[in-house]
């Protein structure tokens, strides 16, 4: 292993064997990942949603015992604030920090006998500084240990209430979800109390300085609320007294919550059930290409350390596996979205193959 001069970084070629030995433990992943990705597949195709629970709610004024309603008012709560928000009318806020520390940065580079890990030490913005004792560059090892001195919190307003039609009802708003279309944004500066930290575009820093330029040390932090909105919201789950609760549904509970009236409400509910949906679909196509392409690992591997010819192949095999990847896929989710369909053609070829066994035998007979 080569070590710079400044104990900085290290290069260290990666050999055949050692190579070979890792993409043969990638199999045993690859093993592991298909089966995986094919069940996240079936929990996304399965899952239920809010979109779901809530297709058939009826008004409050229509209310039937143990089925989900939906109220549509004017929301007020409690005033909220946190360490750097005024107090004011909010939903929620929030804030969370990163400092910049010192983080040894591990990856490999070229391929084939090209090969080489590279290890560099690193100032950048981090949530979860590592301590430097930890790492193995020497120069990287006598750095500073900076954390963060602001911690990551979440103030939801107390006392939530929808006035709707001359009545009014509590909602618990720690236990509403809300849409997306009830969106989080940094508050104005005139709503920010900065403690001696300094507001500079979607940050506070801790010091002019770190505002200007990213010096080791710094710390920002990130504030956003999500105001009550002027206009009416809708509110959908399940009324006990002048409580809305969640609304238990296929063992899941659910409360959400979004602007404007029931049709707008369950448009964006419906959006967002959508958009879940998809990010599980894309995950579990991503688990399924590594799984594939971790099986075949040591044949990409072989291939690489032949020139030109060889890094080509390797990049068609794994384009072939991402096509194949999709396919099973997309098979897998027309398998569990239409099983009823499948389950009635797997009769219907059992009951066609015994009718032709059935024929066959008696023909003799005849």
């Amino acid at each position: 292993m080569a070590i710079s001069n400044d104990g900085m970084s290290s290069s260290e070629s990666v050999g055949f064997f050692s190579q070979f030995g890792d993409s043969v433990k990638g199999i045993l992943t690859g093993f592991a990942l298909i089966p995986l990705s094919i069940f996240l597949i079936f929990k996304v195709e399965t899952c239920t949603q809010a979109g779901d629970a809530f297709k058939n709610a009826k008004p409050v004024t229509q209310m039937e015992e143990g089925k989900p309603v939906y109220i549509t008012g004017k929301l007020s709560a409690q005033p909220v604030g946190s360490l750097f928000v005024k107090t004011g009318n909010y939903i929620k806020v929030s804030e969370s920090s990163e400092v910049y520390a010192w983080d040894e940065e591990e990856r490999t580079e070229g391929e084939g006998s090209n090969k080489k890990k590279i290890r560099e030490c690193k100032l950048k913005w981090t949530s979860d500084p590592e301590s430097p004792s930890k790492f193995q560059l020497p120069a990287c090892k006598a750095k500073a240990f900076y954390q963060r001195r602001v911690k990551s919190d979440t103030n939801v307003a107390n006392g939530g209430k929808l006035s709707s039609e001359g009545k009014t009802y509590n909602v618990n708003l720690a236990d509403t979800d809300f849409t997306s279309s009830v969106p989080s944004s940094k508050p104005a500066d005139s709503e920010i109390n900065t403690n001696g930290y300094i507001s500079s575009g979607t940050y506070l820093y801790s010091s002019s300085t770190c505002a200007n330029n990213e010096v080791e040390g710094c710390e920002r932090v990130s504030v956003s609320a999500t105001p009550i909105p002027e206009g009416d919201m809708t509110f959908l789950g399940t009324l006990k007294g002048d409580a809305l609760g969640k609304y238990t549904y296929k063992d899941e509970a659910f409360m959400s919550a979004s602007v404007g009236d029931y049709a707008q409400t369950m448009s964006a509910i419906k959006s967002d059930d959508s958009t879940k949906k998809w990010i599980g679909r894309v995950i579990g196509f991503i688990m399924m290409w590594a799984g594939l392409s971790l099986l075949v690992g040591p044949v990409t591997m072989l291939l690489d350390f032949i020139p030109f010819v060889g890094t080509m192949g390797s990049s068609v095999i794994r384009f072939a596996l991402g096509i194949v990847a999709f396919v099973i896929t997309a098979v897998t989710i027309i398998l569990v979205k239409f099983w009823y369909i499948w389950l009635l053609l797997i009769i219907g070829a059992v009951g066609y193959g015994y009718y032709k066994k059935k024929n066959a035998s008696a023909a003799p007979a005849a």
